[in-house]
């Protein structure tokens, strides 16, 4: 199953969660296939083209397995692996033939693209050879990169990290091939290794077939390409140089913003620099830290009493932020329910306004078997609002036993004036066999004033494989537990939660595999008061052409224990409503050049109704320019004066690759609803002149369509340059 697939289901599935904990070097699995890469002295043209001679002296892997459609079979189109290494850099090249060279499907030329509708290629480097965290090099037949850091076997996936590498893709008369090159300087791993953990993984986008040099079994649960402890043993490094210790990106900003008719320059610089504190500690150092080039977020519109998740899209707080993610389980690519460390709360207000950076440094890495973060940030005094504030953060993760785990996690937060914040918790990860889990946290919070019981803890066990899923979860939140660095939208609560899914592949009508069950959740206050109880069930179907849809019915029951206000002058009174509703959903394959999604519900609301349509279209014109349209409109229909209104939300993307290296992006929203009409726009050129090096161009602008807004209208046009530097 592709990882799009996956996570389309699991979205709106509400199964397992991601991952498993990885295997201790004590315990070391045996490795299905091993590979020994010779060093060699000079790197290839990369262009994908595998004409130089050194290309013979390379190691070979051959004969990879499916994993779908047909688990364990040969793969029906053959791919040949080529890996060599000079003591700077790792030198990968594959030849992916195919019967059919002119479906080859190559649409995404933009770094970091979804490249799960695209014919693709993948590396994974298990570099400690820790049997639990890895790199990951994907690419297509258009040369387009993606890479990211899986943490805990995907427990963690962290697409947002970017390491330096090249690519050179093209089509071949059989097929087409790729050539990849990998600097040591990018990649972590102790002086003098002599091995790491290693996959090749290819995807046919036509006929969904995923292919594996070290086989991947689907009884491993929906993050089966992560089981790294499952992977091959790639041999013959011990000449490896790890690079410079030293990585420097200092960098400019100048622009023009306007707000309210009222014009400024702006010209400012900083640094962000990375020390390698030996093999297996770094050191990352941000001075007057700057995201111009952070796209704008999604909007949202908020039918709910409680705050909204909006992703983290800032580089520095993504990388290794795994590791510091303790809290409840969620789901991949599902907006978690509660973490106790939540980097938006830096350098972001409440309403999203930007408060200026200080600098910060972060230390993390590895220390034998312990994973250690920690880490210091400064922001500025935000005029009426905050006063200048310091956050911190420890945590120390342990691996023990064969894929299990050990944490602690200590946070701080510290406001002028007002005092500091803190919290503490443990947390551990046990892998008794397959893909069998227990998972658990502890956390105890100090904030003065708080009234109520100041802790909380949680525990989550799942059991699964191919054909069937069970677990469960229970969360207890004190009504005087607070973390200021975290996401937690409700306290006071017990909440239970009950998932099963069956999941058979019927091998007809083209639909390669059903997840059906129900699933079950209950939050209730501390004293038993029903405060949301949902159950539901229903279909997901995938069919082989990589389209899904969806069909759930379900009860939920709401109660409030005293009123809010849904709207102005829309208030919902006290009680218990019960309702039920009726959801839709709709996805085809995104390999084609016009592709379309459709999401419906009708639902009881707050003692009236609520009917949502959501219809999207992706165009692609060229394979080089693409746009996304998506609308959602929701119908409110409540019994009170003023309680019948709608909201629109329309969101337009647009793509176009100049270059592999150069791309336009730009995202326009228009959000409307009985509150609020507004328009926003955000659009960015990034030109990566040299490995590690940007050029950005970028333009935004809110503004709002009332005449009597409360907020005036905001324009910004900045330019960026950083300069990747690496003096050894």
């Amino acid at each position: 199953m592709s990882p799009r697939a996956r996570r389309t289901a699991l979205a709106w599935l509400l199964a397992a969660p991601a991952g498993l904990a990885g295997a201790s070097p004590a315990a070391a699995p045996a490795h299905p296939r091993s590979l020994a890469a010779p060093l060699l002295e000079v790197l290839p043209l990369v262009d994908g083209r595998l004409e130089e001679p050194l290309w013979t002296r390379a190691g070979v892997a051959r004969d990879f397995i499916q994993a779908e459609p047909r688990e364990g079979a040969a793969a029906t189109l053959p791919t040949e692996v080529f890996v060599f290494y000079t003591r700077d850099a790792l030198v990968i090249g594959a030849r992916l033939e195919d019967s059919h060279p002119d479906r080859v499907v190559a649409r995404e030329y933009r770094r970091d693209a979804n490249l799960d509708s695209d014919d693709n290629f993948t590396v994974v480097l298990d570099t400690y050879h820790d049997h639990r965290n890895a790199f990951f090099f994907t690419t297509n037949a258009a040369g387009t990169r993606k890479d990211g850091l899986v943490q805990n076997e995907g427990a963690d996936l962290n697409t947002e990290w970017d390491g330096v590498w090249q690519v050179g893709s093209r089509r071949t008369e059989s097929g087409w091939s790729t050539e990849i090159v990998i600097p040591f300087e990018t990649l972590r791993f102790p002086a003098g290794a002599a091995e790491f953990g290693v996959n090749f993984g290819r995807q046919v986008a036509r006929t969904r077939e995923q292919t594996f040099w070290a086989p991947i079994s689907n009884d491993w649960g929906f993050n089966a390409m992560w089981r790294i402890s499952a992977y091959g043993l790639l041999t013959g490094l011990e000449h490896a140089e790890p690079g410079g210790r030293l990585k420097l990106k200092p960098f400019g900003v100048s622009g023009i913003r306007s707000s309210g008719g009222e014009r400024e320059g702006t010209l400012d610089g900083g640094l962000d620099a990375k020390v390698a504190l030996g093999s297996n500690l770094n050191l990352d150092v941000t001075v007057n830290t700057d995201f111009a080039q952070v796209e704008a977020d999604e909007q949202q519109v908020n039918l709910t009493r409680f705050e909204l998740f909006f992703p983290e899209q800032r580089d520095f707080f993504l990388e290794n932020a795994g590791l510091f993610q303790v809290g409840e389980t969620s789901l991949p690519f599902e907006p978690p329910q509660m973490l106790l460390f939540f980097s938006r709360r830096i350098g972001l207000s409440d309403d999203g306004e930007i408060v200026p950076i200080l600098g910060g440094a972060r230390l993390t890495g590895k220390l034998g078997a312990t994973d250690v973060g920690a880490f210091h940030i400064r922001q500025e005094e935000l005029a009426g609002e905050t006063g200048a504030t310091g956050f911190s953060a420890l945590r120390l993760r342990r691996d023990v036993l064969a894929r299990s785990s050990i944490g602690v996690l200590a946070l701080d937060r510290s406001e002028t004036g007002v005092g500091s914040h803190r919290l503490a918790a443990a947390d551990f990860s046990w892998a008794p066999a397959g893909a069998a889990r227990v998972n658990g946290f502890a956390a105890k919070s100090a904030t003065e004033g708080a009234e109520g019981r100041e802790s909380a803890f949680g525990l989550h066990a799942e059991a699964t494989n191919d054909r069937w899923l069970l677990s469960a979860d229970y969360t207890d939140i004190g009504e005087g537990f607070e973390s200021q660095l975290g996401f937690v939208p409700r306290t006071g609560i017990r909440k239970i939660k009950v998932n099963g899914l069956w999941n058979p592949r019927p091998g007809r009508f083209g639909i390669r595999q059903i997840f059906f069950g129900p699933d079950f959740l209950r939050i209730s206050e501390t004293d038993g008061t029903v405060q949301t109880q949902n159950v539901a069930i229903g279909p997901y179907l995938l069919f082989d052409n990589g389209s899904s849809a969806f069909f759930n019915v379900g009860r939920s029951v709401e109660g409030l224990s005293e009123s809010f206000s849904l709207r102005e002058g829309v208030v919902i009174e006290a009680g218990e409503y019960v309702t039920r509703q009726l959801v839709g959903m709709f996805e085809s394959s995104e390999s084609r050049r016009l592709s379309g999604n459709l999401f419906t519900m009708t639902s009881g609301f707050f003692g009236g109704t609520l009917r949502v349509f959501s219809p999207g279209i992706a165009f692609r014109p060229h394979p080089r320019v693409r746009f996304r349209w998506n609308y959602s409109r929701s119908e409110i229909r409540l019994p009170q004066p003023g309680g019948a209104f709608d909201t629109n939300l329309l969101i337009l993307r647009g793509f176009a690759a100049l270059s592999p290296d150069a791309y336009i992006r730009g995202l326009l929203q228009w959000n409307r609803d009985a509150e609020d009409d507004n328009f926003s726009g955000n659009i960015q050129l990034r030109w990566t002149y040299a490995p590690g090096s940007d050029l950005y161009l970028v333009y935004t602008e809110r503004r709002s369509l009332f005449a009597d807004a409360a907020e005036p209208d905001r324009r910004e046009l900045l330019v960026k340059a950083t300069w990747y530097w690496s003096p050894g």
